[in-house]
């Protein structure tokens, strides 16, 4: 089946992760996945409970060891079993008046449980204020040392957001991509301006590439759809089917049928088709060819306010020529960033990195999963990179105070609304109906980002 790579714009700010655990010792957890994340608890808890060592194992990765004071441990062993003495029932007794020493001798494994998954989540809750952890990813826990009523100290690894000093952002010399426009490109568009407004003709003849046909497809034999008429319409030559049947529908006449024996490309999107081959019956309905308009003055009024020809491609080489200065200009961009990475290195959380794959790569359900892979590590240093990029613009963004005024996005606005024939309120009120508005303001930080590094370094 086939895998879809989507590439989104990460404008918003990346994401983090979570500030509690929902930790099971040992004997529950062999019978799930492990620690997964949970909802974070609003009763707040004193630090003295818990003493941290915090070290740091890489950019990202940070190794909490926690000790519990022995006090809060039995306190909140004996918490546990209250609740478990309220709940339970046991023959000879009435429901919430069993014995403690029953509930411990029939509960016990039970207690120890539900105090360490409850002291686990406290810890790292206090943990993530005192030493203002930006967690990224699942924290994990390990090395358990636990008695009841006596001792716990256990470990946690969690990601973290990496700390990014911006040691240098100027200085660079990157250049600029040279801009021209031919008129061979020039051509290449006012055919495809003339192409938009050709007229359909139908034609007693053989199709050819850039006639529009319509034909009804048949599978002859068994699988997907077989016997089934599916109508189609399309440009031929423009790869809307796949190249076995353009092929056979440039031996058809309008009006007569065929059957043929059709394979299907490897990386077709249909696992169950891919790589097949079958027979399919045709036919050819009808073709119809473009009629293009006559490239004259009377055409260039009709696309737009042209008096002649000429003017009409003047204007097309001038809506070239912006087209590629803003492509020269995003090269810029791109280019600086790419300066700045190397400058300023930091590694970027493998959980971050997976999490961002998952919006990009689009696999269907049952999609190989070999292919899924390949497709994650095709887009992975594409990926990593877009990420570096948002982190260090963010960074920068905060320490320099680049963030747009009130004064300078309403301005934005307003030029947004001279454009559209709208007042500043309705632009505004339109932008906030869209959620547009917080993107907009991102995206003029984001502006003003580039120009501050553009400021410190030499474009040639």
């Amino acid at each position: 089946m086939a895998v879809g790579v989507r590439v989104p714009p990460f404008a918003s700010p990346v994401e983090r992760g979570p500030d509690r655990i929902d930790y099971e010792p040992a004997s529950a957890a062999s019978r799930r996945e492990g620690p997964h994340l949970s909802q974070p608890a609003t009763k707040p808890r004193r630090p003295d409970r818990f003493a941290f060592e915090l070290s740091s194992e890489s950019d990202y990765l940070r190794k909490l060891v926690v000790t519990v004071d022995p006090g809060h441990l039995t306190a909140s062993r004996r918490k546990e079993a209250v609740k478990v003495g309220k709940t339970t029932r046991i023959k000879g007794f009435r429901k919430g008046k069993v014995p403690r020493h029953v509930v411990e001798e029939r509960y016990g494994p039970l207690i120890d449980e539900r105090t360490l998954s409850a002291l686990v989540n406290q810890a790292f809750r206090a943990a993530v204020k005192e030493h203002d952890l930006d967690a990224v990813g699942e924290p994990v826990v390990s090395d358990v040392d636990y008695e009841p009523n006596e001792k716990l100290r256990f470990r946690v690894d969690v990601e973290v957001m990496p700390e990014i000093e911006l040691a240098r952002t100027g200085g660079f010399r990157v250049e600029r991509p040279e801009v021209t426009v031919s008129d061979a490109d020039v051509d290449e568009l006012f055919e495809s301006v003339r192409a938009d407004r050709a007229m359909l003709e139908p034609v007693e003849r053989a199709p050819e590439d850039g006639d529009v046909v319509r034909v009804v497809i048949r599978a002859e034999d068994d699988g997907e759809g077989a016997g089934e008429d599916k109508p189609y319409e399309f440009e031929l030559g423009g790869g809307h089917a796949i190249p076995d049947v353009e092929t056979a529908i440039h031996t058809l006449e309008p009006g007569s049928e065929g059957v043929f024996d059709v394979t299907y490309p490897e990386d077709f999107g249909s696992e169950a088709l891919a790589g097949v081959t079958r027979s399919l019956a045709i036919r050819l309905e009808d073709v119809r060819a473009k009629r293009l308009p006559e490239p004259d003055d009377e055409f260039a009024r009709e696309v737009g306010d042209f008096e002649t020809i000429e003017e009409l491609r003047e204007a097309i080489r001038s809506d070239i020529e912006a087209h590629r200065e803003r492509e020269a200009q995003d090269a810029v961009h791109e280019r600086l960033i790419d300066a700045v990475i190397d400058a300023n290195a930091f590694e970027v959380p493998p959980s971050l990195l997976s999490r961002y794959l998952d919006r990009v790569i689009d696999a269907p359900d049952g999609a190989d999963p070999d292919r899924v892979q390949e497709a994650r590590q095709s887009v992975s240093p594409a990926v990593e990179r877009q990420i570096k990029r948002d982190l260090i613009l963010e960074r920068l963004i905060d320490a320099e105070g680049l963030a747009p005024s009130d004064e300078e996005f309403d301005a934005k606005l307003s030029e947004l609304g001279e454009k559209q024939g709208l007042s500043l309120v309705e632009v505004r009120r339109q932008l906030a109906r869209e959620k547009r508005l917080d993107a907009l303001r991102h995206h003029l930080a984001v502006d003003k980002a580039f120009q501050f590094l553009l400021d410190k370094s030499e474009v040639t």
